[in-house]
């Protein structure tokens, strides 16, 4: 059982920021029916969407995250365990997960993209120091 994250910092549990954190990874819909009011949250919600998309793409090879790890060579560091936990929101997913699994599942790449662009449209938060970032022209 891996700890849990220490209060603060980037670390945080991605399925404690769900309505119903069964749902994380098992459903085409939002965690929550509230706008992206954090990073975190934003961040939460493109895991959950990752997650159920590759639910999706092993139910589609008569598969599960078990029998596909059991038959597949996985780089060090990555294992069924592991990614049980991120597809459960329990533990953050990392650009290496990301890495692994846009070169297993056709059009992930894209889709992350697309689902990022979702979020943020619907995101209202701003940093908390007040800094804005602004386009140079």
């Amino acid at each position: 059982m891996p700890r849990p994250p220490k209060p603060g910092g980037a670390v945080f549990e991605p399925r404690s920021l769900a309505t119903n954190r069964k749902k994380f990874g098992n459903s085409s819909s939002r965690l929550t029916s509230t706008n992206v009011e954090s990073p975190q949250q934003a961040a939460a919600e493109v895991q959950h969407a990752i997650a159920n998309r590759i639910r999706e793409y092993l139910l589609d090879q008569n598969a599960d995250l078990k029998s596909y790890c059991a038959r597949a060579t996985l780089p060090t560091g990555l294992n069924y365990e592991r990614f049980q936990r991120i597809n459960r929101g329990e533990t953050m997913i990392t650009l290496t997960d990301l890495m692994y699994w846009a070169n297993v599942i056709p059009g992930l790449v894209t889709f992350i993209g697309a689902t990022m662009d979702t979020i943020t449209s619907d995101a209202h938060f701003e940093p908390s120091d007040g800094a804005v970032i602004r386009q140079v022209p």
